[in-house]
């Protein structure tokens, strides 16, 4: 079945011609022209009900302007699908990349439906280790997890603090399989997404932590924190439920790039809810990062 698409708009110019826009200043902005003349873009955009078999449309389409006129209508179908004009009515259900989204029992039920309303369909595992359900995962368990793991593509992680023991032992989970990571976190007013889709370009959470300590102008007391939260890392409750839900909105619509278009991104990015300023760090990979340069004898890139 093939629908017009939905996110664009169809402003008639003649007869035999339409614009094509998303938005007012979108760049995604062009003319169709029916170069014989024959009334077939108004037959299509102001008579044709959707959605239709396409077979079906273009049958009628052919009837309208004449049989003589067959190939020029399937060739016209065939470019109106390759710029998304037309789009398969299958297409609003996601990519069937497979999925497995780790997250804390709290959350299970906002990031199951977000996801759904996006049309993903995504295996929850609950980051929890006195639970031995089978929708629980033992991250530190590394046998046991990796087995669970093993069958996704993709691992999402959604924290709603910052979390650095947890991230550390997913990441390194996904990096033994080479698997595609995103790390979605909550760190007090300021969310934080990590896309780390091919290691190899891009580095580990490690090589991300090392970049954004960097920067830090209070690093003694980051450290104190941090060091705290290693040894006792419990769940906080203090974090907005809107900033979470921005948050988990806000991944989903990275990943529906990434599954769409390309499996590389070179950015982490920073959704900062208490000036309401999102920006976006170019991802390093350090040369001697202990977990995904094989060097094991460092600690930290600075030390």
């Amino acid at each position: 079945m093939l629908n017009l698409n939905e996110g664009m708009q169809f402003i008639r110019c003649s007869r035999n011609e339409y614009l094509v826009k998303k938005g007012s200043i979108s760049n995604y902005s062009f003319h169709i022209k029916d170069e014989e003349k024959l009334g077939i873009l108004e037959t299509l955009f102001e008579r044709i009900s959707f959605p239709i078999p396409q077979e079906q449309l273009a049958g009628e389409l052919i009837n309208n302007i004449g049989q003589t006129n067959e190939e020029y209508v399937l060739d016209l179908l065939e470019q109106l699908l390759e710029i998304d004009v037309l789009i398969e009515s299958t297409a609003v259900t996601q990519t069937e990349k497979s999925i497995c989204v780790l997250t804390d029992w709290e959350h299970v039920s906002e990031v199951k439906d977000t996801f759904e309303k996006d049309h993903y369909s995504v295996h929850i595992l609950v980051l929890d280790e006195s639970n031995h359900d089978e929708q629980f995962i033992h991250i530190h368990d590394d046998k046991a997890a990796s087995e669970k793991l093993r069958s996704y593509e993709y691992v999402i992680l959604f924290k709603n603090h910052f979390s650095p023991g947890t991230f550390y032992q997913v990441n390194k989970l996904c990096l033994e399989q080479n698997k595609k990571l995103i790390i979605s976190y909550l760190d007090g007013n300021e969310g934080i997404i990590i896309p780390l889709l091919n290691f190899d370009q891009v580095g580990c959470y490690n090589d991300f932590e090392i970049l954004r300590e960097s920067s830090f102008y209070n690093l003694l007391d980051y450290q104190v924190m941090k060091e705290r939260l290693l040894q006792q890392d419990k769940i906080q409750h203090s974090s907005r439920p809107l900033h979470f839900h921005m948050l988990v909105n806000q991944t989903i619509l990275l990943l529906n790039h990434y599954t769409r278009f390309s499996s590389m991104n070179y950015f982490a990015y920073s959704l900062d809810f208490e000036r309401m300023v999102n920006t976006k760090t170019r991802l390093l990979k350090f040369p001697k990062c202990p977990s995904c340069q094989s060097d094991k004898n460092l600690v930290h890139a600075f030390i």
